[in-house]
């Protein structure tokens, strides 16, 4: 049987707008992968890393990346489609994911043998086709604010979960069930593997959903790491979904965005719990019912 050539595309991004490529591409590319530059005079930006399964069409491409460029008000990235080598580029992106330490939370991947801290709650996740490693400002920021709940939520939904990360870290910080559902096939397969690397199949249920489409159900905390736009179309479902005194923590967004998804959420009675503000992104609480 023939393979199919992979082909990719490498650039420089600030950091501030990396999620706005990432769902720029994820739709045509196979894999969108990122890492922080740590090193040298590019240190402090973040590389992204566009993977397709064949050639893709150079039009679509530039299409593309002329939209997020737009919406996140920079200049079109000068990159090149090339072919890769034939070699396992996912576990070679894997090898280089290092441990994070993020409030009581310890993210590491496969290939680090070290036992985690005793006094740190273990995520184990690897780099791969779906969004949430945690080293991004946005993952960062919900589980700060997950960290810092001053309630125990009996019921959780997880809307655009990507790896499952903040599901998992939900299911392991409370030991209970949590529900986790993303649009894409692909992250409902990687979210519900990591699910089961961390031990934790019997504690959450994964499944394809557009938005709120698929979910019939009313909970006690919504997490919501996604993109300003889709969070402010989708702000009504949201309180439709959430019990009374329920909280959502919302993430995905640029810090000058911030007022805009919060108005669409207190525009339609959602009360302002707390924010946190990481490196230009925010992380915002919002309740139903009064504080």
């Amino acid at each position: 049987m023939d393979t199919v050539q992979n082909y990719e595309m490498k650039f420089l991004l600030p950091p501030k707008v990396v999620p706005v490529f990432e769902s720029a591409l994820e739709d045509i590319a196979a894999a969108v992968l990122t890492v922080m530059i740590e090193h040298g005079p590019d240190k402090g930006k973040w590389e992204l890393q566009a993977i397709f399964e064949g050639k893709p069409d150079d039009a679509e491409v530039r299409f593309c990346l002329e939209n997020a460029s737009k919406h996140a008000e920079i200049d079109v990235p000068l990159t090149e489609i090339v072919p890769m080598p034939d070699k396992n580029w996912l576990v070679e992106c894997y090898q280089s994911f290092k441990p994070l330490t993020i409030g009581k939370y310890y993210i590491y991947g496969s290939h680090i043998t070290d036992e985690p801290p005793a006094d740190k709650i273990p995520l184990q996740i690897d780099a791969a086709t779906a969004f949430g490693t945690g080293e991004h400002q946005t993952t960062h920021g919900c589980l700060e604010a997950l960290n810092n709940l001053d309630f125990t939520p009996k019921t959780v939904l997880d809307v655009g979960c990507g790896s499952g990360i903040l599901a998992m870290a939900y299911a392991k910080t409370f030991n209970k069930p949590v529900d986790a559902v993303d649009i894409d096939p692909e992250s409902v397969r990687v979210a519900i593997l990591n699910a089961e690397q961390n031990k934790l199949t019997h504690l959450m249920h994964v499944w394809q959903s557009d938005g709120y489409a698929g979910v019939s159900e009313k909970y006690d905390l919504i997490l919501c790491n996604i993109l300003a736009r889709p969070l402010m179309d989708m702000a009504a479902d949201l309180k439709n979904h959430l019990t009374e005194g329920g909280q959502a923590i919302l993430s995905g967004f640029l810090t000058r965005q911030e007022r805009w998804v919060l108005k669409s959420h207190t525009d339609i009675g959602l009360k302002f719990v707390r924010r946190y503000r990481i490196k230009g992104w925010s992380t915002l609480v919002v309740q139903k019912g009064e504080c």
